[in-house]
C-alpha cells in the first residue's frame, strides 16, 4: 500500500464533503458511505445510518441556515492505515450565515474512519465535536436572553417604582 496515494483519494473525498456541504446536498456522499455507516454530530446526535443523517440535515439546514451559507474547510491531520482501515482526523473551519444573515465562524475537530471496499474508501463512522462553551452561535442565544430578561426586569422595576 502506497500511504501517499491512498492519502491523495482521501484528499478527493475531503473536497467531495466539503461542496456538498456547501451546496446543501448530501446525496453525492452516500456513495462513499459503507453500508454500515455511523456519525455522531457536535450537536451530541448519533445517527445509525446515512439516510436518518441526511434527513436531519436537511431539517437542521432548513431551521438554522435556509437561505443562508455553510461552509466547511477541513484541516487534515496525517491519516493512519492499518491495511483496509484508515483513521483520518483534524479540524475544520466553519463559517455559518443563518436564514437571517447574521454570520458564525467556529472550529471543531472530527475523526472518520474509512473502510477500503472494492479498492474504495468508503467512511464507516465519523466524529465531529465543538467546544460547547466557544460555540458562538450558543453565545449569541445567550446574550439575547439575557438582554432580553435586562429589559423586562427593567419594565417590571420602572413600573413597581412608578406604583410607589
Amino acid at each position: 500500500m502506497n500511504a501517499e496515494v491512498e492519502r491523495e483519494q482521501l484528499r478527493g473525498l475531503q473536497q467531495k464533503f466539503e461542496q456538498a456541504v456547501l451546496n446543501n446536498e448530501m446525496d453525492p456522499l452516500k456513495e462513499i458511505t459503507h453500508d454500515d455507516f455511523s456519525y455522531v454530530s457536535f450537536m451530541d446526535r448519533s445517527f445509525m445510518s446515512f439516510d436518518s443523517f441526511a434527513t436531519r440535515w436537511k431539517q437542521t439546514h432548513k431551521e438554522m441556515i435556509d437561505t443562508g451559507k455553510f461552509e466547511v474547510h477541513l484541516n487534515p491531520e496525517p491519516t493512519f492505515f492499518y491495511d483496509d482501515i484508515a483513521v483520518a482526523h483534524g479540524n475544520s473551519s466553519n463559517k455559518l450565515v443563518d436564514k437571517k444573515g447574521r454570520s458564525f465562524d467556529f472550529t471543531s475537530h472530527w475523526t472518520v474512519i474509512f473502510k477500503k471496499v472494492d479498492d474504495s474508501w468508503k467512511v464507516i463512522r465519523a466524529h465531529n465535536s465543538t467546544n460547547p462553551f466557544a460555540n458562538p452561535m450558543l453565545q449569541y442565544v445567550v446574550k439575547m436572553k439575557l438582554i432580553i430578561t435586562g429589559i423586562v426586569c427593567l419594565g417590571v422595576g420602572l413600573g413597581i417604582g412608578l406604583l410607589l
